[in-house]
């Protein structure tokens, strides 16, 4: 079938060179419509499940809210992890599916088990879907601010920045198509309070309910039908709605004799602001000081070009910008489309140095400008069939398939320069004839001779990155791509070695006759020093050559445990995420106070740019943080002076020594994508999570400071963290049940009165042009500012009569915890660990030791061991068991080829050798073991044995077709002819990943970087010893498996 896709090609020349011009500028146009991120969409099919409850503690919101819902969802088809957060007044259930279901289909199931459950949930608590975005989807975040100083004229408040951002900012934003969701951050929102004096009700005896009625009643709309007027039609409407305080004071609530009570006797009627859970600041340098303001979060729905939204967004605000009030300014503090075209941009640099070096690598060696052309005509080829094949599949361009691109750079012109270098040379041999053949039966010829050895190579290759596609979770959403890009890219080279290769050669490769034509010079002098020293040492000194090389295996796997063990190396981003925890129970006002200080030594740092602070959770958000915690995004990027004066990692280092020097604080300095990466793996924003499950928070709590501190005890695991799961001051009313008759209350009713005094109750929306305002009612901040005032606070009875709170009911101050995790239906305690060394697996391994041996763990308790450590042991395993599959396969395949096998294990020598240079260049220059360097080893193992095929193949080929003898002069001759094209076909796959070797510390390279690494080392080292082991091996041990494969005709002969 192949020798007749040749001639057919060969016959149809017009057709072929028209088509893959076509193909070419399709692949462009498909490569310009792709969208671009900077890696594949990581995101886990995950539902949250958001439900407000107003006033509720975390224990009322676990038994209430958090468990019937997870009763409710156990079970569903796909589910892997049910975990929840019950926070105050607030309850958040992550239902996490299996990798490869449908989002969308997980999101029904979830809402139809949510119609069973809404019954049994408390009155007026609704559970919603949060909206599906991807884990890289907060592709923006924009700070909100007034510019102008307070007691100022024109300054604005942060509620008005925040009514500005949810109104007229959220709303244009929203509007963008591929915008998921905008989350809005500080700032307080803006309500109207009518704030009620017990003592002044008490004296025109309005009670409560009666307020309450009245404030339902102060501000509405409705509608009186129509008027029909003969010929025309008129609407009725009837007007109250007003954001008018004093009208709204003005409404009565009943008359006394012949006065109106108003609400306005009885109580006051303010500006408020909603509970606040959360708050924000923004500061750029050359500030020194925060701004509180209002931080956006925007977050993009999945299948979107982060690149094009962003300018969308960035475009919308811009037009916002003129509309905005006086002093009114938008900061972009942060954009992933920064890091996008920085990775993405390195990338494409460093593909286009491959390229070059690759045509360097050519000329050289060919010396003919034509030759090279035809050759490097693989590359635009290949590449195209391989944008078309991601677009049609919905692939994405991102650094893992320009990676795999990369890595096959260098190896889709291995298939062209076989197919070019044995048409040369056989088209110069022909000329060189008295009477040549014609030309396109001698390159049809030539092309089916080395059709079979480039057939069983591009197969090898593809067959060893066949185990990637193994993989599932992060891993296999990383390193897919990279195997996708590789697989299709090595089979489009394969099949334009085949249709497009001849045909050029037939159109620009013409030898002058009557002419004897030689190596060049450079070719020459490297096949007489390769005749000299490998051959000659390999063929005369078999055993010596064999010892030595075994005793550098041997010496090179021994490297294998002493180096780290990460799952994914780390990435270099320029940004900063630095989490600030305070003591659990710390209040808003006093972490904002620590805030500021902390934000003020971080702007003095002084390659900071911006700075992004957002403290607590968002109202109305699934961002759900502690009020303890703070979290800073730091931009440190040099944008004016065009360059660092440090290196990243020196800003990292002031930026985490200057957070760590502010007391009763601990920092944890990290980056927003492996912060995002390890939530998603673990549930925990970092790199290892030890999770203890059991019943009872306190016991969980103390389990959990024991591994602490032992695991503050193992060098690297200092930054041992805490869950954020502990006890604050609660202020606890119990009604006393006799007393509360006595005095003709109903504990329900006083707690239901208590609800609304002290924690607030809406009673109504007010509107404000478009805007939506809640009108709250609930005491002034002077009658709950303290126990003691809350304690006194006069409760009406049914009957009329009045009395102090603590008449029916005992106030104290108490212990209760600030959130309640858990995980697959149990209560959960973890401690996050941000390890400061590399090799994470085995301290891990030791922690786990220790901890076995020094915690003692009470009936029904456990502890788990979670993160990226235990998704690199279960990839490594995985990988390595589907390589063994893998080189079953091969093997069976080998010997398809050669009808032998031995001759097939000869060809697979080649993987110990490559694997023996891609060992000791990661020590050198690495020293850690990450999953990218594992596919580092695939893909150098299969590029190495593909050098053994083409010479094995060919000492077969001068055999039976040239008449050579089973002979030492037979085994040099044709380890010379071939020395050539290994060569070229190793240093074009190793040069094109240089670029990459040398660059370990540039964005969008950091994965690929340990790859390259792995093959660079393996190229050299299995090339170098490929030209002395594989003639050593054939010369001395294969002469009758040679002969048994020509008997046999096996493929590899022809």
């Amino acid at each position: 079938m192949l020798n007749r896709l040749i001639e057919w090609s060969l016959a149809h020349r017009g057709f072929v060179i028209v088509s893959s011009a076509l193909i070419l500028v399709l692949g462009i146009l498909a490569a310009f419509r792709l969208p671009v991120e900077v890696l594949p969409d990581l995101t886990r099919p995950t539902v949250i499940i958001l439900t407000e409850a107003p006033g509720l503690a975390p224990e009322e919101v676990e038994n209430r809210i958090t468990q019937p819902i997870e009763t409710a969802l156990m079970g569903i088809a796909g589910l892997t992890r049910l975990r929840s957060n019950s926070d105050v007044s607030l309850s958040l259930v992550y239902a996490e599916f299996e990798w490869k279901s449908d989002l969308q289909k997980n999101r029904l199931l979830v809402q139809e088990r949510l119609q069973a459950v809404r019954e049994q949930l408390p009155v007026g608590i609704q559970p919603f879907l949060t909206p599906s975005a991807s884990l890289m989807g907060e592709i923006l975040l924009v700070g909100v601010r007034s510019t102008i100083p307070k007691g100022e004229p024109g300054y604005l408040a942060p509620s008005e920045v925040r009514s500005l951002a949810d109104w007229v900012i959220k709303r244009r934003l929203q509007s963008i198509s591929g915008i998921a969701e905008v989350l809005n951050m500080g700032g307080g929102i803006r309500q109207v309070e009518i704030q009620p004096d017990p003592f002044r009700m008490q004296a025109y005896g309005v009670t409560l309910e009666e307020l309450e009625a009245a404030a339902a009643n102060a501000a509405n709309s409705s509608t009186g039908g129509f008027l029909s007027t003969g010929a025309t039609e008129i609407m009725i409407r009837n007007l109250a709605m007003t954001t008018d305080l004093e009208a709204i004071g003005r409404t009565a609530i009943k008359r006394t004799g012949e006065r109106p009570i108003l609400i306005s006797d009885v109580a006051d009627v303010a500006w408020g602001i909603e509970p606040m859970r959360g708050d924000a600041t923004i500061s750029q340098a050359p500030e020194k000081t925060p701004t509180y303001g209002v931080i956006m979060s925007v977050t993009k729905a999945q299948g979107f070009d982060t690149r094009h939204l962003t300018e969308k967004v960035k475009a919308a605000l811009a037009e916002l910008q003129v509309s905005l009030p006086k002093g009114i300014e938008t900061i972009v503090l942060f954009q992933q489309k920064d890091f996008i075209d920085n990775a993405i941009g390195n990338l494409k640099k460093a593909i286009v140095e491959a390229a070059l070096m690759v045509t360097l690598v050519l000329i050289l060696f060919l010396l003919n400008f034509r030759t090279t052309f035809i050759t490097l005509a693989a590359i635009p080829m290949s590449f195209g069939i391989t944008m078309l094949t991601f677009q049609w599949f919905g692939i994405s361009v991102n650094s893992m398939t320009l990676g795999g691109l990369a890595v096959a750079i260098g190896m889709v012109v291995d298939d062209a320069i076989v197919d070019v270098e044995n048409v040369f040379r056989r088209l110069r041999e022909n000329a060189a004839r008295p009477v040549p053949q014609p030309r396109i039966s001698v390159i049809a010829d030539a092309s089916r001779e080395v059709r079979s050895s480039i057939f069983y190579a591009t197969i090898l290759i593809v067959l060893v990155f066949v185990p990637l596609l193994g993989l599932s979770g992060v891993e296999g959403k990383l390193f897919t791509p990279i195997a996708i890009a590789t697989i299709v890219s090595m089979l489009a080279s394969f099949m334009v070695s085949l249709t497009l290769i001849p045909v050029l050669c037939s159109f620009l490769l013409n030898p002058k006759q009557s002419v004897a034509h030689e190596d060049s010079w450079l070719v020459r002098a490297m096949k007489r020093g390769l005749r000299g020293t490998m051959l000659r040492l390999g063929l005369e000194y078999p055993w010596p050559v064999l010892a030595v090389l075994s005793i550098a295996v041997v010496a090179a796997f021994s490297l294998y445990p002493k180096m780290g063990k990460d799952f994914l190396p780390p990435f270099k981003e320029e940004t900063a995420l630095i989490a600030a925890t305070s003591a659990p129970g710390t209040s808003l006002e006093e972490m904002n106070r620590i805030s500021d200080v902390i934000e003020e030594r971080i702007l003095s740092v002084p390659e900071v740019q911006k700075v992004g602070r957002r403290l607590g959770r968002a109202e109305r958000g699934d961002h759900v943080v502690p009020v303890s915690t703070a979290e800073f995004d730091v931009d440190f990027r040099m944008r004016e002076r065009g360059e660092k004066t440090r290196s990243r990692q020196d800003i990292l280092d002031e930026i985490r020594a200057r957070v760590k020097a502010v007391p009763g604080v601990f920092a944890v300095v990290g980056g927003p994508l492996a912060d995002r990466i390890g939530h998603m793996m673990s549930g925990v924003s970092a790199p290892v999570a030890i999770k203890v499950f059991g019943s009872d928070l306190e016991t969980l709590r103390g389990i959990g400071t024991q591994i602490q501190t032992i695991a503050k005890t193992i060098p690297g695991f200092e930054d041992a963290k805490l869950d954020q799961q502990s006890l604050i001051p609660q202020l606890r009313i119990e009604p006393d049940r006799a007393r509360c008759a006595s005095y003709g209350i109903a504990p329900g009713n006083l707690n239901n009165r208590l609800s609304t005094l002290i924690g607030g109750k809406e009673i109504g929306e007010l509107r404000e042009d478009q805007r939506a305002i809640n009108l709250v009612l609930r005491l002034p901040l002077a009658w709950r500012d303290s126990p003691e005032r809350i304690a006194q606070l006069p409760i009406q009875a049914d009957s009329g009569r009045y009395f102090p709170l603590t008449a029916v009911a005992d106030v104290r101050e108490a212990k209760g915890p600030n959130v309640i995790f858990r995980e697959n239906g149990q209560r959960r305690f973890t401690i996050a660990i941000k390890p400061s060394v590399r090799d994470v697996g085995t301290l891990v391994n030791q922690l786990q030791s220790q901890v076995a041996s020094k915690v003692v763990l009470p009936e029904g308790y456990f502890i788990t061991y979670e993160g990226e450590f235990q998704a690199q042991r279960d990839a490594t395993w995985r990988i390595a068991f589907m390589s063994l599959g893998v080189f079953l396969l091969v093997v069976m395949l080998l010997y398809g080829y050669f009808q032998s096998l031995s001759l097939a294990l000869q060809v697979l020598i080649n993987i110990p050798l490559a694997l023996l240079g891609g060992l000791v260049l990661t020590w050198l220059l690495v020293d850690n073991i990450s999953i990218a360097t594992l596919v580092g080893f695939i893909a150098v193992g299969g590029i190495a044995a593909r050098n053994g095929i083409m010479m094995l193949s060919h000492y077969l080929h001068l055999m039976k077709h040239e008449g050579e003898g089973f002979s030492r002069r037979m085994v040099e001759r044709g380890t010379l002819e071939r020395m050539v094209p290994v060569l070229m076909t190793a240093l074009s796959a190793g040069i094109a990943l240089v670029p990459f070797v040398l660059a370990a510390n540039e964005p969008g390279k950091e994965i690929l970087h340990p790859v390259a690494v792995v093959i660079v080392g393996g190229l050299l080292s299995s090339t170098l010893l490929d030209f002395l082991i594989t003639p050593l091996i054939f010369f001395h041990f294969a002469q009758s498996a040679a002969q048994r494969a020509i008997e046999r005709n096996a493929a590899a002969s022809h």
